[in-house]
């Protein structure tokens, strides 16, 4: 670095010479975006569109391959025959007196407790009700899984808009780099102005391989959510197009379908079917006795007898007096959640609609009025410092009033995908960060499976007893 400067106050440098040291530096930045550039253009080419439906297509046709459906309709077909089945009835063999001089005495009995009051019955309910759960749970999952790729595909196609937004700008970079570097070479500026130049347009540089990176994880991230890891796919849509206008009418018929009211109706149910069942369960039910009963001595010939007989449980301790008012509890803890959940999801649900609409207003305005105005105040800014009518700072400023719109722009997208998303998912009855966590499709994948294998075995009468 001495060196140089030495070099510089012993020869005098021409204008010819300065002219051709500005462009060599020029030509390399140059040579440099236009390779980066250019990278782009090229993988941009062998890109292939995705709209929404074939991203959550793709999804659905992975997820349905894992079989877990399936296996819990299976389980819950079993469950209901199950408990169609009566209880095993019991076999008793005894004997007395086994030498030769004593009196023998030999029984078989054939016992079996009988359902005199709806116990089988209540059984069966609950199992039914646990069928009706997983097909109302396959409904609520699909939906789910549909907004989870709705996030990732809208946060692709955000990326998108940003890496525009910013090649954009690095495009506009360039020109006033040339600009500045033309008015150094007549003389009008200083070396120190011809710098921050370089160093603002190296930053949009940086910027934009950022933008490039963010966008390539983007892909990869949407892809793997059908087990493939393709860097090719784009969303490919104009700015106008990629607002989520669409929100209000889906709100609106996931609230009309419902699904998690229906799941806490079921829920109730359950809760009613599990106290009838513990009632019924404590029912004195008989068991009928039939057996045989044969005696024999030395003396006397072998004398057989038909036995009879009825038993009848005594609940006098034990009469799931506390697991009844346990359930019973819980249903009616139920019924409150019910009514306090609907009226606290529909207010949060209409406070996200109403910032939804709000911000729709803000990015029509960016991106009809204030990002046209600043590219036109930006354009006569820098033709205008060419003819010498502008400072460096006066392009400066109106280049980053550019930035800034442009860059508010896809702010407000971001912002209403992410609201949209949480109106979606409140209206499904779901927490929010359920949907729009990097793995988000893992977490449901995973709690199906944990979920499967939770799955109650519904036994047959006198289950437990």
């Amino acid at each position: 670095m001495s060196k140089s400067v030495s070099i510089k106050k012993a020869i005098p440098v021409s204008e010819t010479g300065s002219k051709a040291v500005f462009k060599i530096r020029n030509s390399i930045l140059s040579t440099v975006v236009i390779s980066l550039m250019s990278s782009v253009a090229w993988a941009d080419s062998s890109v292939q569109k995705l709209s929404l439906q074939q991203a959550i297509d793709k999804t659905a046709q992975y997820q349905q391959s894992q079989g877990v459906w399936q296996t819990q309709q299976k389980i819950n077909d079993a469950n209901i025959k199950q408990s169609k089945l009566w209880i095993n009835p019991e076999l008793s063999i005894e004997q007395t007196g086994f030498g030769s001089d004593e009196e023998k005495e030999l029984s078989i009995g054939l016992s079996q407790r009988l359902d005199l009051f709806g116990e089988r019955k209540s059984a069966q309910q609950l199992a039914r009700l646990a069928k009706d759960q997983t097909v109302l749970n396959q409904r609520i999952y699909q939906a789910q899984l549909e907004l989870a790729v709705k996030y990732l595909w809208s946060q692709l196609a955000v990326f998108e808009l940003e890496r525009n937004v910013v090649r954009e700008q690095l495009n506009v970079s360039e020109e006033n780099l040339n600009a500045i570097q033309k008015r150094y070479q007549a003389g009008s500026v200083a070396q120190v102005d011809v710098d921050r130049a370089k160093l603002s347009h190296a930053e949009n540089v940086r910027l934009y391989r950022q933008a490039d990176l963010q966008l390539q994880v983007a892909t990869q991230q949407l892809s793997n959510v059908w087990g493939d890891a393709d860097k090719s796919i784009r969303i490919g849509l104009s700015p106008q197009s990629l607002w989520p206008s669409s929100t209000p009418q889906q709100v609106e018929a996931y609230l009309a379908d419902n699904l998690m009211e229906k799941s806490r109706q079921l829920q109730v149910l359950q809760a009613k079917a599990t106290v009838d069942q513990l009632k019924a369960s404590v029912r004195p039910n008989p068991t009928v006795n039939l057996g045989m009963n044969r005696t024999r001595s030395a003396e006397t010939a072998a004398e057989n007898a038909l036995v009879v007989g009825v038993s009848i449980p005594l609940n006098i301790f034990n009469r799931q007096q506390y697991g009844i008012e346990i359930a019973q509890a819980k249903q009616d803890l139920l019924g409150k959640q019910q009514e306090f959940y609907l009226k606290q999801n529909a207010l949060q649900i209409g406070t996200l609609l109403t910032e939804l609409q709000g911000l729709e207003v803000q990015f029509k305005e960016v991106d009809q009025s204030q990002i046209p105005l600043a590219t036109q105040v930006q354009r006569k800014t820098l033709l205008g410092f060419s003819a010498g009518k502008f400072a460096v700072t006066d392009v400066q400023q109106a280049t980053l009033q550019l930035q800034d719109v442009r860059l508010r722009k896809v702010q407000l997208l971001k912002d209403g995908w992410q609201r949209a998303i949480e109106a979606e998912s409140l209206s499904l009855g779901l927490a929010p960060d359920q949907v729009m966590a990097k793995d988000a499709i893992a977490q449901i994948s995973q709690t199906l499976w944990q979920d499967t294998q939770a799955l109650p075995v519904v036994g047959g009468m006198g289950e437990g007893n």
